[in-house]
């Protein structure tokens, strides 16, 4: 596959250091305070337009869900009254919190293929800002799909490049964590070349990127949730 044009850093050394890439990710990131998925201030009706609300609202119930890339699980404990969920990522530190909301974990490096999975085992797989973080985003999601069972879901959420405000932070003074950058289109011909099939936008966001997703003006948001079917 052809290099992304799209991609914030060199990434022919990366293999070697992506450790040390992760941790210090998380590192900063555990050391900020963990806000609530979805605001206190948005109405319950509005719920499931929001960005996490919508993904959760993805989600068959009683299904098995796996989330790549899960964190400190605070998106995915939203998943949690949905079935069984299984966390995934390669800091300890964050899956010690998943842990403490009651998720199952799996310690394991998103970069390490194949993933420790067996075929067909789970309903949905959940890659919730995670997908831009990957070296290799197009083999994970083609393990994403041999992982589902038949008929089951991706979800996949990352930033939208197409916005001027995700472009500048290119341009910002620390170092951009973003490895692939992604716009609507990009994100749905991924999911078309592993074999995705029924791949829709799912307008998230509020205010502003849910409206603009619904008049039909889905690249002007801040974030892309797509969603493919095995």
């Amino acid at each position: 596959m052809a290099k992304n044009r799209y991609q914030s850093r060199n990434m022919d050394n990366l293999g070697t250091k992506s450790k040390d890439y992760y941790q210090n990710y998380w590192y900063k990131r555990l050391k900020e305070r963990q806000s609530s998925p979805i605001r206190k201030e948005v109405p319950p009706f509005l719920v499931k337009y929001s960005t996490y609300g919508a993904i959760a609202n993805q989600i068959p119930f009683k299904s098995k869900i796996l989330d790549l890339g899960c964190g400190g699980g605070n998106v995915t404990q939203l998943f949690l009254k949905k079935g069984e969920v299984v966390g995934v990522d390669i800091s300890q530190e964050a899956l010690k919190k998943a842990a403490d909301l009651g998720i199952k974990t799996k310690l394991h490096d998103l970069n390490k293929l194949p993933l420790p999975f067996k075929d067909k085992s789970f309903n949905v797989v959940v890659l919730t800002d995670t997908l831009e973080h990957l070296v290799d985003p197009l083999a994970v999601l083609k393990e994403s799909f041999r992982i589902l069972t038949p008929g089951g879901w991706v979800i996949v959420t990352v930033p939208n490049f197409a916005r001027l405000s995700n472009r500048l932070r290119m341009f910002g003074g620390d170092p951009v964590d973003i490895l692939h950058w992604f716009t609507k289109g990009k994100a749905e011909h991924f999911l078309k070349l592993v074999g995705f099939k029924k791949i829709k936008l799912i307008p998230t966001g509020l205010p502003f990127s849910f409206l603009f997703g619904k008049l039909g003006f889905p690249g002007w948001g801040k974030m892309i949730t797509v969603t493919g079917v095995r």
